[in-house]
């Protein structure tokens, strides 16, 4: 099994989920990668959409929708959150790759993904497609071509964005942490000179943008590598970012997605999540 080719294969096939449903405002909820879409579009949008995880998600009592995305449709937290709006008469909106799902079965709106596969990836079309939906439910327009403008990934990464790259910077995040089991931090670009920025010795800094004040932190910092994506788009950062890892990958001969090996952990955070 060559992991590399499968998650090639898998993001050739991405086109932009579209949706008849439209809602202004919203809160936006997901765990993972879907909790990095929901920040995306919470900066997208600028802040019409507001990303919470689902136990914040649950003491929230306001009169907007709640729109859960889910691609199994299956986690315990997520379902509970959507049975409970639903009494308090909230509209729910799932988004999932899974129709049948609980999820799904407790929402009054199902948009449905279309995502499957046999073998077990970390999510790289599931968050596209998760993302694009969001995008279409509010509004929002993909572009209709993306550029790849991958970077020779190291090592122990210091993800920055500004906005919608705020979610691509933490999604960067959780996709060292599934691949190679490798710390690697976050953060948002204004924030990061305040504290942050001190534990960047020797460590690579990746900032997902394309605006002056990322180039001035690239121009001022000489005492590490600083990457500058060129992205100002949040679907060119997320392909910047995948290309990258897969290079990567393919430099360091590395064949496994970390996260299936350790079965420990694995267990330990599959028994969290589902039940």
């Amino acid at each position: 099994m060559n992991y590399v080719e499968l998650i090639e294969e898998e993001i050739k096939k991405f086109k932009p989920v579209t949706t008849e449903e439209r809602i202004d405002s919203g809160i936006v909820v997901g765990a993972g990668d879907s909790y990095a879409a929901a920040l995306v579009i919470e900066g997208k949008t600028k802040r019409r959409a507001l990303a919470l995880d689902p136990l914040e998600a649950i003491s929230l009592n306001v009169d907007k929708p709640f729109v859960i995305v889910s691609v199994s449709g299956r986690t315990k937290t997520n379902i509970e959150l959507a049975k409970i709006k639903r009494k308090e008469g909230r509209k729910v909106i799932a988004i999932t790759s899974n129709p049948s799902s609980p999820l799904a079965e407790n929402s009054d709106v199902v948009i449905t993904i279309p995502y499957k596969s046999e073998v077990t990836l970390p999510g790289t079309l599931s968050f596209l497609l998760s993302l694009s939906a969001l995008y279409s439910l509010f509004g929002e327009e993909v572009p209709e071509k993306v550029s790849i403008k991958s970077f020779e990934l190291r090592k122990n990464p210091f993800f920055v964005g500004h906005n919608e790259n705020y979610g691509i910077a933490y999604y960067a995040t959780l996709k060292l942490n599934e691949i190679f089991c490798e710390q690697a931090n976050y953060e948002r670009l204004e924030l990061f000179p305040h504290s942050p920025i001190f534990s960047t010795r020797g460590r690579q800094i990746i900032i997902l943008g394309n605006g002056d004040r990322e180039r001035r932190i690239k121009e001022l910092v000489d005492y590490t590598d600083v990457v500058v994506t060129g992205c100002d788009d949040p679907f060119c950062n997320s392909f910047a970012v995948i290309y990258s890892i897969l290079e990567r990958m393919k430099r360091e001969g590395w064949n496994r997605i970390c996260f299936l090996d350790d079965k420990q952990i694995l267990n330990i955070s599959s028994t969290i999540i589902y039940s």
